[in-house]
């Protein structure tokens, strides 16, 4: 199936009443921005219907081939209703806007902008680009969709297409992704080009009605696998604190049948006040500008949760507002402690979650998990470790005169770039170890302590 889409998709020219049926899944603002002057507002419009022109092209095509099974419906297609977020809610489902999520445990977890089945029901799901900027991240998000499609319609291998209104078939992410012969990339003109036949209609006022087309199938009538997602996460957390006690590396825990490739995040607990005290004092959490003190957490934070994700074991940390419905993301920064990174607004499923967590992590086990995740951290340079912070005390003083610039490496090095991202990491570890005053390995053992023994050993 995806050699046959791809082929009618060669020089793919839409025409213009299909250009206008894609119109109708799009709020009035979005079509009036379609031919914004504005270039930001502009772009996104020109996301939304490029997405919808894929997809009713698809249905166009869908009706004159037993190729396309079914398509799951989506934007207009999707009878308006509202979706209550609960615990406990797991599958695909259709969300308030027509978009195809996959939620586990109330919370979201996969997003897909296209999903079709071929004439034996084998799945595929497509994503859809109007721009290189959105392959950030998109590599890792196709091969843990991959795992999860696999897992809820057991098929051991899972297609992918690659929709984009702009050549991208040179960078590293898309070569990467057209070797694998389950996966497609498909290139149309830009979106300036095709939109070009819209122009001198009136694009404002448009019916709206569901499409009536046997191919269409409400993603709430799909057959796929039941799973409990918080058992999935129970387990894998269990598992989690048995590598930590029998110092397993990454690839034996994730080598562990009982550790599901859906699990994406482990919310290890919230934290008694002795761990966040240590958290606080030897690692450090930063609020941009601001180095949070003991005091100021107890104060104005009523709630601070250690989670780590995966596949990166990477640790973060979520603060609790008294005065605010949100939680604030921290991860690790690549200067040592913790930085903010967004909010976790009330309307996610997973604030429900966050919610739920009650105190059950003390400072012994905080420290078991921060120590794993920076042992297991240097196989992947994505961020830095979460390094305790340097004793002001133990600082170099400055010397005069001017010093040569350091350039800026990408401390995020990414799956396409290991080498370069390696570099990274050891350029942070050695600034680190200058600062500290010694070489890693032979002070790992005194990092892991709290400031006042590192004193007392070196006095």
């Amino acid at each position: 199936m995806l050699s046959w889409i791809t082929e009618q998709f060669t020089r793919y020219k839409p025409e213009r009443a299909v250009a206008v049926r894609a119109l109708r899944h799009m709020r009035s603002a979005d079509r009036k921005n379609l031919f914004s002057d504005d270039i930001m507002l502009m772009r996104t419009a020109e996301g939304y219907w490029f997405e919808y022109l894929i997809y009713e092209q698809l249905i166009r095509i869908a009706e004159q081939t037993k190729t396309i099974k079914k398509i799951v419906r989506k934007g207009s297609d999707v009878k308006k209703h509202k979706t209550k977020r609960q615990l406990g809610t797991n599958g695909i489902y259709s969300a308030d806007k027509g978009d195809i999520r996959v939620r586990g445990n109330g919370q979201d977890l996969a997003e897909v902008d296209l999903l079709l089945f071929d004439k034996d029901d084998r799945v595929v799901f497509c994503e859809i680009v109007t721009s290189p900027s959105d392959l950030k991240d998109l590599e890792a998000e196709i091969i843990y969709k991959k795992k999860l499609f696999g897992y809820l319609f057991s098929q051991d291998n899972v297609g992918f297409i690659l929709f984009s209104s702009v050549d991208i078939a040179n960078t590293q992410v898309v070569r990467r992704l057209r070797a694998d012969p389950d996966n497609a990339y498909i290139c149309t003109r830009e979106c300036e080009v095709m939109k070009s036949c819209l122009k001198g209609l009136r694009i404002m006022n448009l019916p709206t009605q569901q499409e009536n087309s046997p191919k269409l199938v409400r993603a709430e009538d799909l057959r796929t696998q039941l799973f409990d997602y918080k058992k999935l996460h129970d387990e894998a957390l269990s598992q989690l604190y048995f590598a930590q006690e029998h110092d397993l590396t990454a690839n034996q825990f994730f080598d562990n049948p009982s550790v599901s490739p859906l699990v994406k995040k482990v919310i290890c607990g919230g934290m008694y006040p002795s761990a966040i005290k240590n958290l606080v004092q030897n690692y450090g959490l930063r609020i941009k500008s601001e180095q949070l003190t003991v005091q100021k957490v107890m104060e104005d934070y009523s709630k601070v949760i250690m989670a780590v994700d995966f596949p990166e074991i990477e640790p973060v940390v979520y603060l609790k507002p008294r005065k605010q419905r949100q939680y604030l993301k921290m991860v690790p920064a690549s200067t040592g402690g913790f930085k903010y990174e967004r909010p976790t607004p009330p309307r996610v499923g997973f604030y429900l979650w966050l919610e739920t967590v009650k105190p059950g992590l003390g400072s012994e086990r905080m420290e078991s998990v921060l120590n794993y995740c920076a042992s297991e951290l240097t196989a992947f340079p994505k961020t830095g470790r979460p390094e305790r912070l340097p004793d002001p005390e133990n600082l170099p003083k400055p010397k005069k005169g001017k010093g040569k610039k350091r350039s800026r490496g990408n401390v995020a090095g990414t799956a396409n770039n290991q080498k370069s991202g390696c570099e990274t990491q050891k350029s942070a570890e050695q600034i680190h170890n200058k600062i500290s005053g010694g070489h890693r390995k032979k002070s790992r053992k005194n990092w892991q302590k709290p400031h006042s023994a590192v004193l007392n050993k070196q006095e």
